[in-house]
Parts: C-alpha cells; sequence; structure tokens
C-alpha cells in the first residue's frame, strides 16, 4: 500500500486529487493538507511514501517544504502539483530533492503513474505539458527531431521570433506553460537558447525555419 499525503491550498483541487487517490487499490491517503507548515507537519508525523505538493501555497510554499524535509533528513518522495513554473523554478524544484513535477492541466492518470514511478524508484519524473493531444501521429519533422506534435508546434514558433507571451496566446495556454513546452524543447534537443533552436531545426529540415 502506497501512503499519500496531499497538500493544495484550492479546495477543489484538493478534493479531486484525494478521490483519484481513492479510487487506487494500491493507494491510500493518510493526511490533507491546505498550506505548506501543514503539510511539513504531517509528514513528520505520518511519515508517507509520497507527498504531493502543491509549489504555490500559503505559510510556506512548495519548495521551501521540500528544503525543509531535506534538511530534517526525511525520506519521502515528492511530488510537486503547479498551474504553471518557469524554468528557474524547475531547477530549483529538482535541486531541492524533490521526485517529480506535474501540471495540474493534464490528465488524471498522470498523477497516479507518478506516484507509481516515484513509489518503484525513479529519480526524476516529469510532465510538463505531454497531454492527451500529444499522442496524435507525428510528422516526419517530429520524428527527426523527437519532440511531440504540440512541442513542435510552439518550437516553430519560437523560431519565427514570437516571444513566450505571444506563443502562448497563439497555443490558447498560459505563459508559464509555453515556458515548460519550451524548456521541454530545449532538453530534448540539447540546445541552450532560440539562436541554438532555429540552428538545431534548420538541420533537421523543419519548414519554415
Amino acid at each position: 500500500m502506497i501512503d499519500v499525503i496531499i497538500a493544495d491550498d484550492h479546495p477543489i483541487v484538493l478534493a479531486g486529487v484525494t478521490q483519484l487517490i481513492r479510487q487506487e487499490a494500491s493507494m491510500r491517503v493518510v493526511a490533507t493538507c491546505v498550506n505548506g507548515l501543514e503539510a511539513l507537519e504531517a509528514v513528520r508525523v505520518q511519515r508517507p511514501h509520497i507527498l504531493l505538493l502543491d509549489l504555490k501555497m500559503p505559510k510556506l510554499d512548495g519548495l521551501r517544504v521540500v528544503r525543509a524535509l531535506a534538511a530534517d533528513r526525511i525520506v519521502v518522495g515528492t511530488i510537486i502539483l503547479t498551474a504553471e513554473a518557469d524554468e528557474a523554478e524547475v531547477s530549483a524544484i529538482r535541486s531541492a530533492g524533490a521526485r517529480g513535477i506535474i501540471l495540474k492541466e493534464l490528465s488524471p492518470h498522470h498523477v497516479t503513474d507518478s506516484i507509481r514511478r516515484v513509489h518503484s524508484g525513479a529519480e526524476w519524473v516529469e510532465f510538463l505539458g505531454r497531454s492527451a493531444k500529444d499522442t496524435a501521429v507525428r510528422s516526419d519533422e517530429d520524428e527527426s527531431l523527437g519532440l511531440t506534435p504540440r512541442e513542435l508546434e510552439l518550437a516553430m514558433l519560437v523560431a519565427s521570433g514570437l516571444r513566450n507571451r505571444d506563443v502562448a496566446i497563439r497555443l490558447g495556454i498560459s505563459e508559464g506553460t509555453a515556458k515548460l513546452h519550451l524548456y521541454n524543447v530545449y532538453k530534448k534537443l540539447d540546445v541552450a537558447n532560440r539562436v541554438e533552436l532555429v540552428l538545431r531545426m534548420r538541420r533537421a529540415g523543419v519548414p519554415g525555419t
């Protein structure tokens, strides 16, 4: 049985994730929390296998909770739930000792899948924009770059010179989500900036670049 603590200051999200976990025969919710201080104390007392932790909460944000647990040498598989995060936050979350990060906009199965992966020993689990629409058949350009259709679409917009805000508007997503997609693209293509991205796409023969 995988013991889980859920911490989120949004009642609807907290209730929804709690119900989702309770439907899993191999998982049980041992505590729910509405702020970072509650989450920290609950983990200290309950010692769960998994902590599902909202990044931005009152009293103590998710990143500070992760750091406090690390300072206490408490072993728990912390998975960050967030509506958005920039590249610096993703890096900080991982460096602090969290074991995963998930965008709240994704399908519920990503949550239970991440719990199973972390509990089974995965060092890092990341779901930052791999939504159901990303399972569409890939184009030849997509295959050559290893990007999902959504990531390829974003990369092409970025390569055309659009700023993150304009890319987000064009795709109908938040600017934070656009940044996370771009972060994934940079990692997959092993590039560090937009200039390198354009050059990489040109070498792959992507039209319009």
